[in-house]
């Protein structure tokens, strides 16, 4: 199996630092997997992470991921941020999920799994064949996360390559890229020039059905694969709507795709925006007062 370049494994607090890959033990049923520390921007170590490739019944007890932060470091989620980065790695390996397992008493990596936005399925007894067993491990809670990043990602390059623009990635899921964690987004939301919505609307329909996508909502120009949802709306109603300076909006690029992702600043100014629209204030005003204390949080940090 080939493994890939990994010097994009940063965010704006720590980057994870290879220290070794291992190919497959078939023989052990042991896949493929990356060994990093997980390291501050100043290259303090602060713990430790790996990633297995591919699937199997061990993966399912043991996990793709696992990660340990040193106790002088514990409390700032840097587990989860190294679990976002993993997740990054191992799309490049056109994986559609990972499995992340923890111990039942271990309460700090259950709520690890919470925040890296993944779905428990259970908690499952561990057979006397596994490793763990003869470590004295009876059970584990065992968590799925999807990737509806890469699947961004995916849609993101067929874009460029079809129609050379840069669509925006936004609501939860762009925020999700500027906090570096996870928000539980349900669907995916992605702004497009006003054209492609009217007068360019069937080459979209075309280009979604290449990806495996149907249209689900003419109204809401959403389309749908499996558990997989993409919704596109206008760039032009950001301004009008948030103040938004269209011509200032960053351009990211990553695995051959490149797209506009707001600033926190930004973000800041839509949630404001639509916690006086009527729907949004009746039915997500919640969420969008969460969202809103989260990039003020982390405003805050950037500043100190």
């Amino acid at each position: 199996m080939m493994f890939y370049p990994v010097d994009d494994l940063r965010d704006d607090v720590i980057f994870l630092q290879l220290d070794h890959t291992c190919d497959a033990q078939p023989e052990k049923h042991w896949l493929p997997a990356y060994y990093f520390n997980i390291c501050l921007l100043d290259g303090t170590k602060v713990g430790y992470c790996d990633l297995r490739i591919g699937h199997n019944d061990k993966t399912y007890i043991g996990g793709n991921i696992g990660y340990g932060i040193d106790e002088a470091f514990r409390g700032h989620h840097y587990a989860v941020r190294a679990c976002a980065l993993l997740f990054r790695q191992a799309q490049k390996h056109r994986m559609a999920y990972v499995i992340i397992t923890c111990d039942p008493a271990n309460h700090a990596s259950e709520r690890t799994c919470e925040l890296a936005g993944g779905k428990y399925l259970e908690t499952a007894p561990i057979p006397e064949d596994n490793e763990m067993y003869d470590e004295g491990k009876r059970q584990v809670m065992i968590w799925r996360f999807d990737f509806k990043y890469g699947e961004f990602l995916s849609a993101c390059a067929q874009i460029n390559e079809e129609f050379q623009v840069y669509p925006l990635l936004f609501g939860s899921l762009g925020l999700e890229q500027r906090l570096g964690i996870s928000l539980n987004s349900d669907d995916i939301d992605v702004l497009l020039p006003e054209r492609f919505l009217h007068a360019d609307w069937q080459k979209m329909i075309t280009m979604m059905k290449k990806l495996g996508y149907k249209l689900q909502d003419e109204e809401e120009h959403e389309f749908v694969k499996g558990d997989f949802r993409i919704a596109f709306a206008s760039i032009e109603n950001l301004e009008p709507f948030a103040g938004i300076n269209l011509n200032g909006i960053p351009l990211i690029s990553e695995n051959g795709a490149s797209y506009l992702l707001l600033e926190l600043e930004d973000y800041l100014k839509v949630y404001k925006a639509s916690s006086n629209d009527g729907y949004r204030k009746n039915v997500k005003n919640k969420q969008d007062q969460k969202k809103i204390s989260l990039i003020l949080d982390a405003m805050q940090k950037k500043k100190t």
